[in-house]
């Protein structure tokens, strides 16, 4: 006969199948069904020239797509792309690329196969890891299916299974996020390291951490930091990935901030302070008005997580805000759509609210509609 601990973990394992099932069959669906949509416009629309044409994962390679095959294929290089003059490809961080080259075998060297599979794979382990985080905060199984869900279909979730490095930046964040949560401080910083390797706002980690042992911890173990070492390690490893990435910059071109310099040149990416440059994007009339709109959106839930208690979360969302905001140039949703907590937040407050969180899944999936167009057709609109 099975002990009552033995039932009782069988039950925990099926539930938990169950519910790897449902955001499964999430991810499928929404998966497919962008996928579907976009290759229908390839096939109806003149599209650019320049724009990859042909089967149907082809519409998973745009923007940025291009630079991250090359350096997982090539490696780094100062080559300028003639069409943008300044251009290289050190404005991108080397965690993606890197993944890529270490899998391709798997794929008989095919970067483009590679680089999605790594992508989608990256994604169905976040979103696992996202209905994790909701349930560690208290969460019901309600709001954390919904979290999931809307992460499926927000506008420019199609990024998230292109060949591109936001999946993977998404996956380490919630990681990194979910073992400090759960005091497990080397995994947390590993993941905190390979975080800002991946993108710059990784750093902001650091925010989080600190934020989030102050407030459960108190301040006075930083007076004595020599006791609990461990609790500074994601602290210390969050910059790690970004300062390494310096190091190489300064071998390979002799100059340490060739990212920053490169993007500056070649995207014109200039510093502009974030009370100048959204009054700027709000009033225009182009792709940087929906960047501003969503920017609006994800400081409303950095709102609902200080209403939540959430207050590591809400600094760091808030800080991530800010610092692309900075940036003189527009970007697209696909920076706000990473800031998982933040959806996580809305998700907790419909949860209770089923006519809500339908009317909220149907807009945001409308929305999303035209961003697949926009992403498909390579507009300005979805850069």
């Amino acid at each position: 006969m099975s002990s009552p601990a033995t039932i009782e973990t069988d039950e925990t394992t099926r539930g938990f199948a169950r519910t790897v099932a449902i955001i499964a069959t999430v991810f499928v669906a929404s998966r497919l069904a962008m996928l579907a949509f976009a290759a229908w416009v390839a096939a109806h629309v003149a599209l650019p020239p320049g724009v990859p044409q042909g089967g149907s994962l082809d519409v998973l390679c745009r923007w940025d797509c291009g630079w991250y095959l090359g350096i997982a294929e090539h490696g780094y290089s100062t080559h300028q792309d003639p069409a943008q003059p300044g251009a290289t490809n050190f404005a991108f961080f080397p965690a993606y690329p890197l993944l890529i080259r270490l899998a391709a075998p798997l794929f008989a060297g095919h970067q483009f196969a590679t680089a999605i599979a790594v992508s989608n794979l990256c994604l169905f382990l976040a979103l696992i890891f996202v209905y994790r985080y909701a349930r560690l905060l208290g969460f019901g199984d309600r709001a954390a299916l919904l979290g999931v869900a809307l992460l499926c279909v927000l506008p420019h979730s199609l990024a998230l299974s292109a060949a591109m490095s936001e999946s993977l930046f998404l996956l380490l964040l919630v990681v990194a996020m979910y073992c400090l949560r759960r005091r497990q401080y080397l995994a947390a910083a590993i993941a905190a390291a390979l975080l800002s390797a991946t993108r710059a706002p990784g750093v902001l980690f650091a925010l989080f951490a600190l934020v989030f042992m102050i407030r459960h911890d108190g301040w006075r173990w930083l007076l004595t930091p020599w006791r609990t070492p461990e609790r500074l390690l994601p602290v210390a490893f969050a910059p790690l990935g970004l300062f390494l990435f310096w190091g190489y910059c300064f071998i390979a071109t002799g100059d340490a901030f060739a990212q920053a310099s490169t993007a500056r040149h070649g995207w014109d990416w200039n510093f502009i302070p974030p009370w100048e440059n959204f009054p700027l994007l709000l009033s225009s009339v182009d792709a940087k008005l929906p960047m501003a709109l969503g920017a609006i959106l994800v400081l409303v839930c950095v709102g609902l997580l200080v209403r939540l208690r959430l207050i590591g979360e809400a600094v760091f969302c808030l800080a991530a805000v800010l610092l692309v905001l900075s940036g003189g140039a527009a970007s697209a949703f696909r920076y706000w759509i990473v800031l998982f907590p933040a959806w996580l937040a809305l998700a907790q407050v419909m949860a209770g609210r089923p006519l809500l969180a339908t009317l909220l899944l149907s807009i945001a999936g409308l929305l999303n509609v035209f961003l697949v167009y926009a992403w498909t057709t390579q507009s300005t609109l979805a850069f």
